[in-house]
Order: C-alpha cells, then sequence, then structure tokens
C-alpha cells in the first residue's frame, strides 16, 4: 500500500526541514544499530508531524527495537488502523503482541495479513510459530508448509503424533521436568499462554531484553527503510536496510528454533471466554410439574441470553443480538443492555478518502466505537428495527450509514456522501475486505437488480444501499411539489438493497 511520501516539490517550511532532517538522522541511526540515540531523533520527528507514517512507522521499529513493547504496540496499532489494508503493518503489530505473548491478538493480525497478501511467507511463519505456542499444531503446520519451512512442518507433523520436540539448550543443562501442575479453573490470561505449555523460561510478563541480543524480526515495510526516505539522501542505510530483507527468512528460522525448543505437545487450549460464558438454553424448560411459580434458580439459567462465541461471533436472535469481541470490533452501543469479559471502548471517527478525520462517526448514543479485548457485548435493536449479520465475501458495497450496526476489524471502511439539494445529504459507508457485517434495517432485505438501460429509483425510507457499479443520485420522487418525497436514482450495473417493513 502506498505510504506518505515526505519528499516533495515546493518550498519547505522550517518545519518540514527540522522534520526531515530528524527522520533522515533517526533511520541512519537505526539501521547502524544506535536505537537509543535513534529514539531520541525519530520521538522529536514525531512530534513535528505525527501523522507521518514513514515517522510513526520507524520510530514503532525503535520502540520495538528497546523493548518497548506497548509503545511499539501503541504506534502500530494506530497505523493498522490508518491503513488496514497494509499487510506489512499487520505483520508487524503481529510481532510485537508476539513478543508479549499476547497469542490470540498476534494470531489475529497474522491471519489478517495472510488474507490481505496470501502469498505472505513471513506472516505464515509467524502465523505457525503463534498457533504452536497455542497448542494448534494441525493448524500450525499448514501454515509453516506454506511458509516453506519444512523443518518446523515436520516439528509439528511429531507433535501431533504426540513425540516430544522439545531439545536441550545449548547454554543450560537438562533439568527433569517438574511434575505438571493441576489444571486451572479458568483459561489463562495472555500473558501466561506460554507457561501454560511448558514454556518454563517464558515469565507472564516478559522483561525486556537487552538491545544487543534481540532478533530483529520488525520489518520496515516495503518503502519504509531509510534509504527509502528520499530519492536523493545519501549514506549507508538503504544498503544496510536491503541487507537486513535479504537475511530475514535466516533470523526468522533462527526464531523459530529457538523457541520451538521450549514446545511440548499438549492439550489444546480452551476457549476462556466460552468456559467463563457458557451456552445456556435460550427457552424456559422442565420447570417442577405443577408448580405456579418457578423456583428462580430454575428459572434464571433458563433465560439466558444467547451468547456469541468463536465460531458464531455475531449471534442475531428474535429480540436481541450478541457480538463476540477477541482483538478489535467496531460497532454503536445503542442498545447495549450488558457486556461479559474485559472491553475497553474508543469513539471511532470517520474516513474519508482513506485518511481519518476528526468527525465522530455517528451520533449521540448510536456514535461508532472501537471496543478492544475479549467478551461479549448484548445488545437490543433500536424501535422498530432488526438486526441482520452478513459475510461481505470480499465483495464491497455501499450501505446508509444508519443501517450500518457493527463490522469485524477486519472489514475495511470508508464514509461518504452524496450531495441533495431537497433534504439531507446522504451519508454512506463503503465497507470492503473479508468480513461480517451487522446492519440495522427496518424490515426484511430485498434487493432489485440494476441495469445499465434501466436505472431504479428508490424512495429514502426503504434503501439500504447498493452493490455493483452503480451512480447514486437524489431525486424528489413522482415530481409531488406538495409534499415531495425524497429518493435515490441508482444507476449502473448492480443491485438495490432495500428493507421491505414487516406488515
Amino acid at each position: 500500500m502506498a505510504t506518505t511520501r515526505v519528499t516533495g516539490r515546493g518550498q519547505k517550511s522550517p518545519v518540514d526541514e527540522e522534520f526531515l532532517k530528524q527522520l533522515y538522522q533517526g533511520g541512519e541511526l537505526l539501521a547502524q544499530g544506535r536505537v537509543s540515540e535513534a529514539r531520541q531523533l525519530l520521538e522529536r520527528a514525531h512530534q513535528l508531524q505525527p501523522r507521518n507514517e514513514k515517522g510513526r512507522n520507524l520510530l514503532g521499529l525503535a520502540y520495538f527495537k528497546l523493548g518497548l513493547f506497548d509503545r511499539a504496540a501503541e504506534i502500530y496499532e494506530a497505523l493498522v488502523r490508518d491503513n488496514p489494508v497494509d499487510a506489512t503493518l499487520r505483520v508487524n503489530l503481529g510481532l510485537v503482541y508476539l513478543k508479549t505473548n499476547a497469542l490470540q491478538r498476534a494470531m489475529r493480525e497474522f491471519e489478517a495479513a495472510t488474507d490481505l497478501q496470501p502469498d505472505h511467507q513471513k506472516a505464515h511463519n509467524y502465523l505457525g510459530l503463534a498457533l504452536a505456542q497455542a497448542g494448534e499444531y494441525g493448524r500450525a503446520r499448514e501454515h509453516f508448509v506454506k511458509a516453506g519451512s519444512e523443518a518446523m512442518a515436520e516439528k509439528m507433523a511429531k507433535a501431533i503424533a504426540g513425540e516430544k520436540v522439545l531439545r536441550p539448550s545449548r547454554s543450560m543443562p537438562v533439568v527433569p521436568r517438574a511434575p505438571t501442575p493441576p489444571p486451572r479453573p479458568l483459561a489463562p490470561v495472555e500473558g501466561e499462554w506460554g507457561t501454560q505449555f511448558g514454556l518454563d523460561e517464558t515469565p507472564s510478563v516478559a522483561p525486556k531484553p537487552a538491545p544487543a541480543e534481540e532478533p530483529d524480526d520488525l520489518r520496515f515495510a516495503e518503502d519504509e527503510g531509510p534509504g527509502a526516505l528520499a530519492e536523493s539522501s545519501p549514506g549507508a542505510a538503504g544498503a544496510q536496510a536491503r541487507t537486513r530483507a535479504d537475511t530475514a527468512e535466516a533470523e526468522s528460522e533462527a526464531a523459530f528454533a529457538k523457541t520451538s525448543q521450549a514446545v511440548t505437545p499438549s492439550e489444546p487450549l480452551p476457549q476462556s471466554l466460552d468456559e467463563a460464558v457458557p451456552e445456556l438454553p435460550s427457552r424456559v424448560g422442565a420447570f417442577r410439574p405443577g408448580a405456579d411459580v418457578p423456583m428462580l434458580a430454575e428459572l434464571v439459567p433458563a433465560l439466558a441470553l444467547a451468547g456469541a462465541s468463536q465460531a458464531q461471533p455475531f449471534r442475531v436472535g428474535n429480540v436481541s443480538f450478541s457480538a463476540r469481541v477477541e482483538g478489535e470490533l467496531l460497532t454503536r452501543l445503542e442498545g447495549l443492555v450488558a457486556y461479559a469479559g474485559q472491553i475497553q471502548f474508543h469513539p471511532e471517527v470517520k474516513r474519508f478518502r482513506g485518511r481519518p478525520t476528526e468527525e465522530p462517526f455517528g451520533d449521540g448514543p448510536g456514535r461508532f466505537v472501537r471496543a478492544s479485548g475479549q467478551g461479549v457485548l448484548f445488545l437490543e435493536p433500536p424501535a422498530s428495527r432488526s438486526f441482520l449479520a452478513v459475510d461481505l465475501g470480499d465483495v464491497g458495497a455501499y450501505v446508509r450509514e444508519e443501517c450500518v450496526f457493527a463490522f469485524e476489524e477486519a472489514v475495511a471502511f470508508e464514509n461518504g456522501r452524496v450531495p441533495s439539494e431537497m433534504a439531507s445529504d446522504l451519508n454512506l459507508v463503503h465497507l470492503r475486505g473479508q468480513g461480517r457485517v451487522v446492519l440495522s434495517v427496518g424490515g426484511t432485505l430485498r434487493s432489485v437488480f440494476v441495469a445499465q438501460e434501466t436505472p431504479v429509483t428508490v424512495p429514502l425510507s426503504y434503501l439500504v444501499g447498493w452493490q455493483g457499479k452503480v451512480s447514486p443520485r437524489v431525486v424528489s420522487l413522482l415530481g409531488a411539489e406538495d409534499t415531495p418525497r425524497v429518493a435515490v436514482e441508482l444507476s449502473g450495473e448492480g443491485f438495490a438493497l432495500i428493507a421491505l417493513p414487516v406488515r
């Protein structure tokens, strides 16, 4: 994905000149391994231009090399939000999570990277490593095969067969393994994944490694190396960055080999959320025969709201809707009745032309938020509305803003408007990518075919959106001068999406 260039024609302001100076020098120092010095210059550059992508990427790399993983995560989380379809940035963020043993988050980013770029070998390698640490040896083997890592694929095959893959450390004598402790009542938190699977030398909170021992896992984006900062920028930084890219595979294999020494066959880790929030009957069942008033202890579990699960992240019922949060989810909180787990909420802003703005995405209680963490949201639809969960299947759609209720973080979105002279502008959301979306509609969803020679006009109150190569235009329906009705004329080729009210 193209990134913001720091070079350009025309006279630069003093702030721009100072930014470029700090950025160039910081990039050179970073390529030379003088990370602490580079950090100071890159932080100064970030203060001058906090939205510059190159500056943020280099600063995130410096934090990563210094073991400041929380700060690195903040940088790369923001970069991924701004560039959701950049596979390299998702790999970088996944590596930060992998370093802190946040396996679920790491796997989510690596999976997104492989979806965006199926031939991204490093993404498959790192995803295989994270899956191996989580005990999912079968899936890990599949990704090692895709990455061309035959040695690790063979290790996973042995693990599946029940053979030990633990190898003695070169620097420590072999110590007999202590008896396996009794299982925990709940699945460990992300920081405890390693110890759950025999990674005895991995503490629950990863220590900050010395920069000299830190493997250079985190890569520059394709054009993020110091040599790419300016076409005329001299120095050895570009050559060093290219050398690092050439040795990436060898370093990756070394990282895999080091981690695989501590991987032992184990039972798959249970899904903590499924244990903490088990599925309960959705209907009132077998109360005591003849009882006029049921026992509260029998009534309560029978009336439990159905919760979403990993296999069914969006669960739509007759009067409720539940969404599983595993990493990040964009959703409205209108109609929220409860949530289970550890979830944080951050207001979301609109995106125009690929860039975030300062304009809120939605108004009042219906504003979109970015929910992050692990848990389940329980919501009810607004009055006279119903929920419909759909999978985009990598086919984009334009949807009226008020008809979009929630969507997975892997779905890329961009806001837009269709101008109108007779009413308010028509606010739209363009959704694309492989992922699920929850629509809020005023009835049953139906479609009308739009042909090149046959435009389709839909009253605004019925319009949900459209798919295909369709051009919209706000018009007055039937030309009624006394009480004009606003409608949208769709021309081109595709389908108009409408909602038929239930009568």
